[in-house]
């Protein structure tokens, strides 16, 4: 308890960087110079984002809340809608009406007891065409899905509503917004640079990073958000890079952004993932355009016939 860290160094930015500066920045006071701490991030100028992962949790909500930011501003800036869950569409026989949700408000009676058994166990006692799914039989999220509404009015609070919801974004107006908020508002430091090494301290902690045009940036705490590259965790600890292919198939992926076909197009308020034969695709709706993509095996499928699965999508 001596050892305070007082300086914070953030390699990397990005929405992952951000949000840490943001949440640490926020949290411990970034902006009082009697009781905060420094924040410093650093992010290069020449790495481009990778400009996918539209989708996020309810948690999100929270995490803007504690950072400061309106939620009007957020969705105005961010091309940003609400998600409601996911659904899987085709994933059992790839007929028509072969999809199950899974949605974001959570079962009546969750906390109480396990109601899988009891729906199971009234869904044998029925005929097939009067049966339901379970998200469909236990909460109102599927169907307000299905007939494209939204899980709050324009007379909700900020942050509230009737349903339980995350956001679909584009994740590169996120990031810049979530940048100009940590510099405006929490005080975090900003560093356009790119770190070449990384210095140790007798005791083999980060004693600080090597940069190209700032020199060395000397922090008490040091955290790694550089991505792929994991210059702290992996280049420099050697971490190493733990492969899970034989039982995580899906190594690869497609991305791309389609328009609207026209002006008013419905938005769905919940991810769409589409079984292929090798993975899945997923369609995410903003308000300006969608986010689509194909996931699959290279083991299990040519990426010429992953581009072709997309297309016909």
């Amino acid at each position: 308890m001596n050892n305070l860290a007082k300086t914070v160094v953030i390699v990397g930015g990005g929405t992952a960087g951000w949000l840490t500066a943001g949440q640490i920045a926020a949290r411990h006071h970034a902006t009082s110079a009697q009781t905060g701490i420094k924040v410093i991030l650093v992010e290069s100028p020449t790495i481009p984002s990778v400009g996918v992962g539209e989708g996020t949790w309810p948690t999100m909500r929270n995490t803007l809340i504690q950072l400061g930011i309106s939620e009007t501003d957020f969705i105005r800036e961010c091309d940003a809608s609400f998600k409601q869950g996911a659904k899987f569409t085709k994933w059992c026989d790839g007929s028509a009406d072969d999809f199950y949700y899974h949605p974001l408000v959570l079962p009546q009676g969750f906390s109480q007891g396990d109601l899988a058994a009891h729906w199971l166990a009234a869904q044998e006692a029925i005929n097939k065409d009067q049966q339901q799914s379970f998200s469909n039989s236990v909460c109102y999220q599927e169907a307000i899905c299905e007939q494209g509404l939204a899980p709050k009015t324009i007379r909700s609070a900020e942050f509230d509503g009737i349903a339980n919801y995350a956001y679909h974004l584009d994740a590169g107006k996120f990031a810049k917004f979530l940048k100009r908020h940590c510099l405006e508002k929490l005080g975090v430091i900003h560093l356009s640079d790119d770190v070449i090494g990384v210095n140790s301290a007798s005791n083999g902690d980060i004693a600080s990073v090597a940069t190209k045009n700032n020199g060395n940036l000397s922090g008490d705490l040091f955290v790694d958000c550089s991505g792929f590259k994991s210059l702290l965790l992996g280049e420099h600890y050697q971490v190493p890079f733990i492969d899970c292919n034989e039982v995580l198939f899906i190594d690869s992926a497609l991305a791309v952004q389609v328009p609207y076909p026209y002006d008013g197009a419905p938005i769905a308020s919940h991810t769409i993932s589409t079984a292929q034969p090798a993975g899945w695709i997923w369609d995410i709706g903003l308000q300006s355009r969608r986010g689509v993509g194909h996931v699959y095996s290279s083991r299990h499928t040519s990426e010429q016939d992953a581009k072709q699965a997309l297309a016909n999508y």
